[in-house]
């Protein structure tokens, strides 16, 4: 026999920022009044679109891939964790999840998926991708709403509502202001096109994608959840392709900082503060002399669970190693150290194994503006490496490749700033650069690099 939870458990968004209003019973993610309203609008245009004479021919429910897909510049070992479940318990005050535990809170008839670490550097920068996890007709959208809400509290989120083949729909919510497809309503979409960008429009205490799934486009109330567990009522297997775990316990990220970060309170963005080039010897804000701070994070953390952290030197013998054991769950940790540096110029390696799987951080010790000898170790072909980075002014770009490369530098908006035709070796770019993120792409590749100028 199962246990039900009687519980006012409230919907934490899984990160290190500080929120005002969570999600919960009395605060859903949807409000019943916006649910109608949408599928209102869902009931209509299926109508208008003569999507409801498909044929009474029974046909097989979707199979859904991950709804989420960070960009390919993106190096961590992942970026999201769930930070609620479908609530399969009807009475009121009592919750239980698919697998007879308790991440959900009362009524919750979606999965929340949040964006971790950074939540709102994610937002900002567009790192997090909302996909059409499967195949489907466009049956309503919305944009242009206000997309860093922070209280649980504000109706109106941006969203997309995509109805398969067998009539059931799935609402992609609380996504990013004008990031959602351009695509018209009654246009179809394939599994893993972009929908839009992870955001916190509508009632969301911070960046996350709410995914809903209904069985019946006519039937408001036809929720289901597609994980399929032991005390899943609502469903008898499970909607996914391949149905990830219900703990993801493992290690996120691992880097490397000039300082601390900070982490601000909702919905200020994180200000990383991480370096893959330091000087020799190195001085970071507030650290001893020759000090950098080393973070690592960690989803689904378990007791007793130990955690092996090391920096390897230039030929991967090990320059220093220590451990930090679990002293109790949690949905996620973030943990600061601050170690010596090397002091002899190389590449180096930061490495973090937790519950046998690994995330690692290159960086190297130098004179602060030319990487040493080694550092093409690191690159494939076409990549190339941006430094200093953080920059005050002219930065470099430095490529390992024999041919010349044409390289696109451009703002946080998408707009052009500058293209280069740039050689083998060191090429310096100077650019007056107001301070701001900006990003360096080969053209016809995927390799993008970000550059921060302060």
């Amino acid at each position: 026999m199962h246990k039900i939870i009687t519980s006012v458990i409230l919907l934490f968004i899984c990160s290190t920022l500080s929120f005002s209003q969570e999600n919960s019973s009395l605060n859903p993610c949807i409000s019943e009044f916006e649910n109608d309203q949408i599928m209102k609008e869902v009931q209509e245009n299926v109508k208008r679109l003569n999507l409801d004479q498909l044929g009474s021919t029974k046909r097989a429910r979707p199979s859904f891939s991950w709804p989420l897909r960070a960009i390919d510049s993106w190096k961590d070992a992942s970026y999201y964790c769930i930070s609620a479940n479908v609530d399969q318990n009807t009475t009121t005050g009592q919750i239980q999840d698919w697998n007879c535990g308790t991440n959900t809170y009362d009524g919750h008839h979606g999965t929340d998926i949040s964006i971790w670490p950074f939540n709102f550097y994610k937002l900002d920068n567009d790192i997090v991708e909302v996909v059409a996890a499967a195949p489907g007709t466009i049956v309503a959208k919305h944009d242009g709403e206000f997309d860093k809400n922070c209280n649980a509290t504000n109706p109106n989120a941006n969203y997309v509502v995509i109805m398969h083949t067998d009539k059931s729909v799935a609402v992609y919510f609380h996504m990013k202001k004008n990031s959602i497809t351009l695509k018209d309503v009654g246009a179809t979409v394939v599994v893993g096109e972009k929908l839009g960008i992870v955001g916190s429009s509508g009632s969301s205490s911070g960046p996350h994608l709410h995914f809903e799934v209904k069985t019946d486009f006519s039937n408001s109330t036809s929720y289901i959840d597609p994980f399929y567990g032991t005390c899943n009522k609502l469903t008898d297997a499970s909607w996914w392709i391949n149905q990830k775990p219900y703990k993801e316990t493992g290690v996120v990220r691992a880097s490397v900082h000039t300082t601390d970060i900070v982490f601000p309170t909702c919905p200020g963005t994180e200000v990383i503060n991480e370096s893959h080039v330091y000087s020799n010897p190195f001085q970071g804000a507030g650290l001893s002399p020759g000090y950098a701070k080393f973070y690592m994070f960690l989803r689904d953390e378990v007791t007793n669970l130990n955690a092996d952290l090391k920096i390897l030197n230039p030929d991967k013998s090990v320059f220093t190693t220590w451990t930090y054991t679990s002293a109790s769950d949690s949905k996620n940790k973030t943990m600061g150290y601050s170690k010596k540096l090397p002091t002899v110029d190389g590449k180096y390696t930061f490495v973090v194994t937790y519950n046998n799987t690994t995330s690692s951080y290159d960086f190297t010790v130098g004179d602060g503006n030319t990487p040493t000898t080694g550092i093409y170790e690191s690159l494939n072909e076409h990549e190339f490496l941006v430094y200093p980075n953080p920059s005050r002014g002219n930065f470099t770009i430095e490529l390992n490749d024999n041919d010349q490369q044409s390289i696109e530098l451009t703002d946080d908006l998408g707009n052009t700033i500058g293209t280069y035709n740039l050689h083998e070796g060191k090429n310096v770019i100077t650019e007056k650069l107001e301070a701001g993120i900006y990003f360096i792409q080969q053209k016809n590749t995927n390799f993008i690099q970000k550059l921060i100028i302060e």
